[in-house]
């Protein structure tokens, strides 16, 4: 399958490295890798991670960074699309694709 990037996860990745980097942009580089890599990752085992309560929505945390991205899968198109990229800490439902900020 192929990976592509919702705006709104584009803006996601945009800001976590923006409130890294100004601190230590080698750690904001290695965390915008990691969330790529994961992402990524997602074209070849695309049904691996747990479903949400939304229909065709997935999330996979990051092991070794607090984020959670949030995926759909579209099997007709043969696509992941990477719907948001968010600070574990703000998740307040799994079971749905946070809004907003």
């Amino acid at each position: 399958m192929k990976v592509v990037y919702a705006e709104r996860a584009k803006r996601d990745i945009g800001d976590i490295y923006d409130t890294i980097a100004p601190h230590n942009p080698t750690a904001a580089q290695r965390v915008e890798d990691m969330i790529r890599t994961a992402c990524e990752g997602l074209a070849d085992f695309p049904y691996a991670p747990p479903a949400t309560d939304e229909p065709n929505v997935r999330r996979i945390p990051l092991v070794r960074y607090p984020y959670t991205i949030f995926y759909r899968v579209d099997p007709i198109r043969n696509l992941v699309e990477i719907a948001r990229v968010v600070h574990s800490a703000r998740v307040r439902d799994l079971g749905s694709v946070p809004e907003g900020d």
